[in-house]
């Protein structure tokens, strides 16, 4: 314990002042009392107080004023905290950036909402993720960013893909995977990699079991986020004008999507990663965050030590007692 303000100590002498105000009332009120001449059996209908009255309303004007000097005094306590130190973790996102992540049925897209949560996430990423690394694709995939420390080149390129207007046709995740496990690889630290998935569940390749078998193998394990409603609806592109209208297939119809779990799931389950689904963009951020948790491991235990004030409890306590005190007067 220690008191950063002690030039306050000379107030304690407001407590004997207290006191010695209170004996002097409390004994005036009995001198005139017994001055009053009244008839002892109507002693204890004229007396407006106690003797128990008055020495509560002098402990608590002692309570209060007391309070009021130690929260001067700034008080500060010495406390040891036990805390986790976890293993230090790469993040590789996976995002999937077909036309289909387009759609609305998420506001104000799949994509959009996607790129903008993850964003927030690496804004407040927690201490246990060290560098994140960054793979777009569509039919096919592409190595955006390789692992860095630096959130703000990783939010760059989110910026970038998310303003880019053309249109991307197909899905690929296999080929996601192989350009994320080449993240890995090409890495010289020995630290451990979390890749995490993100993707409306789409899939029209032909190498997602190779590499599902390349991630076992390896001990990998792939987290999936899948995005998208359970609507059918519309795939939007741009024109060359830049106005927004949907795909349409040969024969003129507008092309449609559904968002589709099973593939996710299959992901997950087959590499001991985790699946989340966000039917409104809303819970992305926070499967994020529980995916980083979920993966953490503790290496050991740090014991710190730090002064914490204890003044608003001095503050407390005399708001409490002079509340008190004002329901009694």
């Amino acid at each position: 314990m220690r008191f950063l303000r002690l030039e306050f100590a000379a107030w304690w002498e407001l407590l004997p002042a207290l006191i010695a105000c209170w004996a002097i009332h409390y004994f005036y009120v009995r001198h005139v009392r017994r001055a009053a001449g009244v008839a002892s059996r109507f002693s204890r209908l004229s007396r407006r107080s106690g003797w128990v009255r008055e020495v509560t309303v002098l402990a608590l004007c002692l309570a209060a004023a007391g309070a009021l000097v130690v929260a001067l005094l700034r008080p500060q306590a010495l406390l040891a905290e036990r805390l986790p130190e976890y293993e230090r973790q790469d993040l590789i996102i996976m995002l999937d950036r077909s036309a289909s992540m387009r759609a609305h049925d998420v506001k104000p897209s799949r994509f959009s909402r996607a790129t903008l949560e993850i964003q927030n996430f690496l804004q407040n990423k927690p201490d246990a993720i060290d560098r994140v690394g960054l793979v777009g694709f569509a039919d096919a995939s592409l190595i955006l960013s390789y692992l860095t420390n630096d959130v703000d080149t990783v939010s760059f390129y989110l910026d970038w893909i998310n303003r880019d207007p053309q249109t991307l046709l197909g899905t690929d995740i296999g080929a996601a995977l192989k350009s994320a496990r080449e993240v890995a690889l090409k890495d010289n630290r020995k630290s451990r990699k979390l890749f995490l998935l993100v993707s409306d569940g789409e899939d029209f390749g032909d190498e997602l079991a190779k590499q599902l078998a390349v991630f076992r193998n390896d001990g990998y394990r792939v987290n999936c986020i899948g995005i998208g409603s359970d609507n059918d609806v519309p795939v939007p592109i741009l024109d060359p004008d830049g106005r927004e209208t949907f795909l349409k297939d040969n024969d003129g119809k507008v092309v449609r999507t559904k968002f589709e779990e099973k593939t996710l799931r299959q992901i997950a389950a087959d590499t001991g990663g985790r699946y989340v689904r966000s039917s409104t963009g809303g819970e992305l951020a926070k499967g994020i965050e529980d995916i980083v948790k979920g993966e953490r491991r503790i290496q050991g235990w740090r014991t710190t030590t730090e002064y914490r004030d204890l003044y608003p409890a001095g503050l407390g306590v005399a708001a409490a007692a002079g509340a008190i005190l004002w329901l009694l007067l």
